[in-house]
């Protein structure tokens, strides 16, 4: 029997290991850039919930809170083109007094159907959900929305 050296036995297994181990490699890194996407789009729902909250907290009037969110979450999510048919904004002001809060929540769904021949879903659906407090010794009016404050006219500025 003749024993061949080791070195020529083992000859191109380092290839098909290679053959073997890239695909997995790949999957892993697309993988990891899904995940990536996934966590960054719902960092950014979750920003443009809180400054949409903010910004209806600062508000005079209930009406005017539910503009000012709407305007500063799109404003937050703007320029972003993987939410597929744009965020949806709903501005919760049923406590809206000295005192109260005001809640912003958006919805958004994820394109993720590049990403989806590794088994990651074609989309996936991310919420985002923002409680303000509404300051309790702001002057708010009684603005209604339609610019004349109940005051009799009187401007307190």
């Amino acid at each position: 029997m003749i024993r061949l050296p080791r070195a020529v036995r083992e000859r191109g297994s380092m290839s098909l290991e290679m053959v073997l181990v890239t695909p997995l490699f790949v999957a892993f890194l697309l993988f990891l850039a899904g995940a990536g996407r996934m966590v960054d789009a719902q960092s950014q729902v979750d920003g443009a919930a809180r400054d949409g909250a903010r910004a209806a907290s600062i508000a005079r009037s209930a009406p005017s809170a539910a503009d000012l969110a709407e305007e500063a979450a799109r404003a937050g999510l703007r320029g972003h083109d993987w939410c597929s048919g744009g965020p949806s904004i709903s501005t919760n002001v049923n406590d809206w007094r000295p005192g109260g809060r005001v809640e912003v929540t958006i919805i958004c769904n994820v394109d993720l159907g590049d990403l989806s021949f590794i088994g990651l879903p074609g989309s996936k659906r991310l919420q985002g959900r923002a409680l303000a407090p509404i300051d309790t010794y702001t002057f708010r009016g009684g603005d209604d929305g339609d610019g004349n404050d109940d005051d009799g006219g009187v401007d307190p500025g």
